[in-house]
């Protein structure tokens, strides 16, 4: 599950890169700690490449819900329209509580990863989560599908092929270090 994550664009190649494109657009979107409800930064399709834009993350329905589960995609009449339109969150890690309320960074050792989302046509979006292999497990039993930039291109356009487990860091306020 993801209840939280952060985005702080650096001074790296990368960072400026996304950030000038993002000021080219005047696309207004929050860094930091990132919670449900605010305007955050997304990749999103356009034709061939892919571009910047900002969506709310969080969608009302019956309750206000900010995650969906990849596996019952196909079955909820909540996600018959949104299924199809992908994009991804740009981030540097998110945040996981586990059963004793110890929080968790999660982050890879690259500058950004990409959390996979489905969005509306309110452009609205949910981050997708999926059952949580034996090592993150031990800490959510869910987690958000992680991806790096190749992995993104492809599941944003919707083309085949499969995203692999990340080598996730685990770091806790007191900033032990464990690498599952």
């Amino acid at each position: 599950m993801c209840g939280r994550y952060s985005l702080t664009l650096s001074d790296s190649k990368k960072g400026k890169q996304i950030r000038q494109r993002a000021e080219k657009l005047s696309l207004i979107y929050k860094e930091g700690d990132i919670f449900p409800g605010d305007q955050v930064l997304c990749m999103i399709p356009a034709g061939s490449k892919i571009d910047l834009a900002v969506m709310k993350w969080g969608v009302a329905s019956r309750s206000f819900l900010i995650n969906a589960r990849y596996e019952t995609l196909q079955d909820r009449p909540t996600f018959r329209d949104m299924k199809e339109k992908r994009c991804a969150v740009v981030s540097n890690g998110f945040y996981e509580w586990d059963k004793d309320k110890k929080k968790y960074y999660v982050h890879t050792d690259e500058e950004f990863l990409y959390l996979a989302c489905i969005f509306n046509e309110r452009n609205e979006l949910l981050i997708l989560t999926e059952a949580a292999d034996e090592d993150f497990a031990k800490v959510h039993d869910r987690s958000p599908i992680v991806m790096d930039q190749s992995e993104m291109l492809r599941f944003i356009h919707n083309e085949p092929g499969t995203i692999a487990k990340k080598d996730l860091v685990f770091e806790t306020e007191e900033d032990e270090l464990k690498l599952f």
